[in-house]
């Protein structure tokens, strides 16, 4: 189980992961291979200085490390309440956004990024605040599934009351003390009473209104 698994809202699923592209460990393989073939030329056809493609196969290993500890600490989902990421390991960096309030996600790809398939996604939120992740595989689709998710939520919200009706007016049924108006929990989007301090369903702390 994953860090985003761990901190999911009570009822709240993932229905999208992305990961960052597999491109990340091409110039490091790429030294790898060359010091390989470069080790065994020399063996072969000189029977010496055989090392010096050995160590550049080793450094290329090296620089292995650093791409495979990015990507095995990097986590991007959507959940049908939220997007979440998770980036780097001993300084972590977290986005947990509620879906209602992602103003527009962009993507901006190069010609080689179209041509494999990665780009950089940008998430922007209510006021301006904007959360850049590069090399991110498959990026449109992402966006596709957070846009999804923007209108099944907008889909599930309770109808406007008809016009002329004040909702601060609300009755509860008989033998119900106080009104029964709602809002959405600031932290995982489900109704709550106004005058509630904390959500029912995260747990979290609110403002009454």
């Amino acid at each position: 189980m994953g860090y985003l698994d761990e901190h999911l809202l009570p009822g709240e699923r993932i229905v999208y992961r992305a990961r960052l592209h597999p491109l990340l460990f091409g110039a490091p393989i790429v030294i790898l291979v060359l010091g390989a073939v470069a080790a065994g030329a020399l063996q072969y056809f000189v029977q010496d200085y055989w090392y010096v493609g050995a160590a550049i196969a080793a450094m290329g290993l090296i620089l292995l490390i650093g791409p495979a500890v990015r990507y095995a600490t990097t986590e991007f989902a959507v959940t049908d309440k939220r997007v979440l990421a998770k980036v780097g390991l001993l300084r972590r960096r977290s986005l947990e956004t509620l879906l209602s309030k992602v103003e527009a996600v962009e993507v901006h790809q190069d010609l080689t990024g179209r041509m494999l398939g990665y780009g950089t996604v940008t998430v922007i939120g209510t006021g301006g605040t904007r959360e850049t992740f590069p090399m991110i595989s498959a990026p449109l689709e992402l966006r596709r599934q957070v846009q999804t998710q923007i209108v099944a939520g907008d889909n599930r919200r309770p109808a406007a009351p008809p016009a002329g009706r004040d909702v601060f007016a609300t009755t509860s049924a008989p033998g119900v003390r106080g009104d029964r108006v709602e809002r959405d929990c600031p932290w995982c989007a489900e109704p709550i009473l106004v005058k509630a301090r904390v959500c029912k369903h995260c747990g979290r702390p609110v403002t009454p209104v």
